[in-house]
């Protein structure tokens, strides 16, 4: 068996994805970042909550589990965002600084490396967003006593547990864009463009063809997966396990499209 041989070989998935870990987690600005993203959410929940009794109290709200899980993650949208941002940092980062050039030298299976980046990042955002909306939940509820809704409400914990892996998605389009662009700030553009200015393009389509594909967006495909009760929504909402497979697929065409760009071009 020859040298190049040798090193592929040795070159495996767990082992780039340890590596991937090491380099994501060993970087500042990851913690600065879930560390807001985690300030903010609690702390807004707190603020929510207070709000939410006042209204129920003076009775101009009627409490409900779909209320009070739909009150908690008002700010969730925000947090997919920051998420994001960390998503495109992830490969981004590295072709500002150069260094994308020794990750590649290292792993010359490009497509290795980019799933790798990719279970690293779920591995270190997955486990702390779940356990952000778990918190700012319980911080809800705190200080919304007269709401009466506990984790062991029907749906309520499965709600938690899918908004927690909603930003994880968002995350990983935000890596898979900064595949494709390479440039930070434009590859934040792309996403924010694809989050928040697509859908505000498509309200000048015609109504019927909004209703069709409005709720197959990612941020109305991801809202479905923790909305208890749709029927009440202003809009067509999809279920939770069509919208969670609606945003998985989402992240799947983005990330093969990415792998597909960055199998074919230069570092």
């Amino acid at each position: 068996m020859n040298t190049s041989r040798q090193i592929e070989y040795r070159v495996t998935l767990a082992r780039v994805t340890r590596a991937e870990w090491t380099k994501l987690r060993s970087l500042r600005s990851t913690w600065w970042l879930l560390g807001v993203v985690a300030a903010i959410s609690i702390g807004i929940g707190g603020v929510v909550g207070w709000a939410y009794e006042q209204q129920i109290v003076d009775g101009e709200v009627i409490a409900t589990p779909a209320e009070t899980v739909g009150r908690t993650f008002i700010v969730l949208e925000l947090l997919g965002l920051v998420i994001g941002v960390l998503g495109a940092l992830q490969m981004s980062a590295e072709y500002r600084s150069g260094s994308i050039r020794a990750s590649l030298a290292a792993v010359p299976r490009r497509l290795l490396l980019l799933g790798a980046k990719a279970l690293a990042f779920t591995a270190l955002t997955l486990p702390v967003m779940v356990a952000v909306c778990f918190v700012t939940y319980l911080t809800t509820v705190a200080f919304a006593p007269s709401a009466a809704t506990t984790l062991s409400d029907p749906g309520v914990a499965r709600a938690v547990l899918a908004a927690g892996t909603y930003p994880v998605g968002l995350g990983l389009l935000g890596l898979a864009f900064g595949t494709l662009i390479r440039h930070t700030a434009g590859a934040i553009t792309a996403f924010v463009g694809l989050l928040l200015i697509a859908p505000a393009m498509m309200m000048a389509l015609p109504n019927a063809v909004q209703d069709h594909l409005a709720p197959y967006q990612p941020v109305l495909a991801g809202q479905a997966m923790f909305i208890l009760n749709a029927g009440n929504a202003e809009f067509e909402v999809l279920s939770p396990s069509v919208g969670a497979l609606t945003l998985a697929g989402w992240v799947v065409v983005v990330l093969g499209a990415a792998a597909a760009v960055l199998h074919r071009r230069d570092a």
